[in-house]
């Protein structure tokens, strides 16, 4: 699950495996990172990737922390066989790191990050295009049809998929090695185009295209050579010439 507060621009994610966090602790999991969020406030961006592991076999919660500053990314972790307990402890310890980096702070690294931010404002998301055609495509099954009208979003969504690529470690570190980032924008609009009808009203495209990054991502992930493949081969198709067709 992810979530922005206003006040203070932290974006949170919240990734859980083998339990499922009820919707009442979620809300109170991000009401306890109100105190953080004030911490970071002279921040551009701050990213904070939650995961919460269940241990069944031992009974216990594994909870890490990945908190994504311009130019450095501090990274924490607590076990206890209370989730709250876990949780708690391992917000109080990032918050300490917050503050000993702002003591401290790698300005040389921050500089750099606002520069490559800077450039990536640059690469403005295209206006919403007439979602008929858009329809008409889905309901032929006509898939290089409806990617073709959506090309101008290309750009936007290459940077957008890959500095999302960075929350995620394990995805980052294959990328140029198994991970291609033109397979995972690819697979996004193969997603885009199975659930378009889906898509809810008032939500603008670009809007609802971002929020189909994270699971194209993970789908990867979990089945890395059948999602490459066949985005491969859609963008294959895309990129060959109409005459030989």
């Amino acid at each position: 699950m992810q979530h922005t507060n206003g006040r203070h621009h932290l974006r949170v994610v919240i990734d859980a495996k083998g339990c499922d966090i009820p919707a009442d602790e979620r809300a109170r999991m991000e009401r306890t990172l109100d105190p953080l969020g004030e911490e970071l406030r002279d921040f551009r961006s701050a990213e904070l990737t939650l995961g919460v592991i269940c241990h069944k076999q031992s009974q216990t919660y594994n909870v890490e922390a990945r908190l994504r500053l311009p130019g450095r990314s501090l990274v924490t972790a607590d076990r206890d066989a209370y989730l709250d307990s876990a949780y708690q402890r391992c917000v109080r310890k990032l918050s300490q790191l917050v503050k000993a980096y702002k003591e401290h702070p790698n300005r040389e690294a921050e500089e750099a990050a606002e520069r490559r931010a800077s450039l990536d404002d640059n690469v403005v998301a295209p206006e919403d295009p007439d979602a008929g055609p858009l329809r008409e495509h889905v309901q032929a099954g006509k898939y290089m049809a409806f990617r073709n009208d959506l090309v101008l979003y290309e750009d936007w969504l290459r940077t957008r998929v890959g500095r999302w690529v960075q929350r995620y470690p394990q995805a980052e570190a294959q990328v140029g090695d198994g991970l291609k980032i033109g397979d995972l924008v690819e697979e996004v609009y193969l997603n885009a185009f199975e659930h378009f009808t889906e898509r809810p009203n008032g939500v603008s495209l670009t809007a609802w295209l971002e929020q189909l990054i994270d699971p194209s991502l993970k789908a990867m992930l979990r089945h890395p050579d059948e999602e490459r493949e066949n985005a491969s081969f859609a963008r294959t198709l895309r990129e060959t010439p109409l005459k030989n067709r």
